[in-house]
């Protein structure tokens, strides 16, 4: 992980289960990273982009249905871009960006909705919460120029969704390394991927770059989904995710849902870092 010299940011140190109860970070990192590399036997064949990620998910497919209302949503978000904040500002062991290259905007964590948040982006959240099992979503703002170093997500046994909503002009030049897989994004193209697996990524334009981001379970089989449980519901009630929901609630002002369409009839988703980049060969 990048250093930093304010104390506590970019740095390992404890986790915190209640406000007296912790355990060391690193080494709890590093035991579900050996646990993802068994489960990723169970996963499903990953990455996948395009039309292969929502055949093989397609309740996925909800995104697109309301693509012009989540780009509406984003368009007023933006115009509290100032307010947004950088990822370690929400969660300081997360330091992959220095400065606030990376903005996150937090609509869910480990299953607790930012009520503060969902507010001001209502029609994203309606149609997020048509996927079931989603543990965490959030609007991942990247600045032309930055790069988000190597790293590995510990919560095995989780599928992550990049839904893109602005992307460059030269979209190859924005890209991501993602278990030895090259992608870069385009607007409304989904990439599915296992965030266990080393990926980092690329701006190389001077663009901003938007993706929605969404974590969800990834239905488990017995044993292993034991084991996946177990972890997701010490992580989600423990002291140190909910600070970082309380951090990551910032307040924009609510925006008004759009309004339905009128028909005649019919029924209408820790992090652990690594400092050298994966090799691979552009595609």
């Amino acid at each position: 992980m990048q250093a930093s010299d304010t104390p506590g940011i970019g740095q390992k140190g404890r986790f915190y289960l209640t406000k007296h109860i912790w355990v060391p970070q690193e080494p709890i990192e590093n035991f579900n990273l050996r646990m993802s590399d068994m489960i990723l036997r169970r996963m499903p064949k990953l990455p996948l982009g395009g039309e292969d990620a929502i055949r093989k998910f397609p309740v996925l497919g909800e995104l697109k249905k309301s693509h012009d209302k989540i780009k509406a949503d984003l368009e007023y978000l933006l115009s509290h871009h100032d307010e947004i904040p950088a990822l370690h500002e929400v969660h300081p062991r997360d330091l992959y960006v220095h400065g606030r290259a990376w903005r996150t905007f937090l609509l869910k964590i480990w299953g607790h909705e930012i009520k503060e948040n969902t507010a001001a982006v209502p029609d994203t959240y309606e149609a997020i919460s048509r996927i079931p099992g989603v543990h965490t979503a959030l609007f991942s703002i990247l600045h032309g120029g930055a790069e988000i170093t190597p790293h590995r997500g510990s919560a095995a046994g989780v599928i992550r969704f990049h839904y893109p909503l602005i992307v460059p002009k030269e979209p190859e030049k924005c890209w991501m390394e993602a278990g030895g897989h090259h992608f870069f994004w385009e607007e409304g193209v989904p990439i599915v991927f296992d965030d266990t697996r080393e990926h980092w990524v690329k701006n190389q334009t001077e663009e901003t770059r938007v993706v929605l981001i969404i974590d969800f379970d990834a239905n488990m089989p017995f044993p292993v989904n034991l084991f996946t449980t177990l972890r997701y519901n010490l992580i989600r009630h423990s002291t140190e995710v909910l600070a970082v929901r309380e951090r990551a609630a910032i307040g924009v002002p609510p925006r008004p849902k759009s309004p339905s369409p009128t028909v005649s009839q019919g029924v209408i988703s820790m992090a652990s870092h690594t400092t050298t980049p994966v090799s691979v060969e552009k595609k």
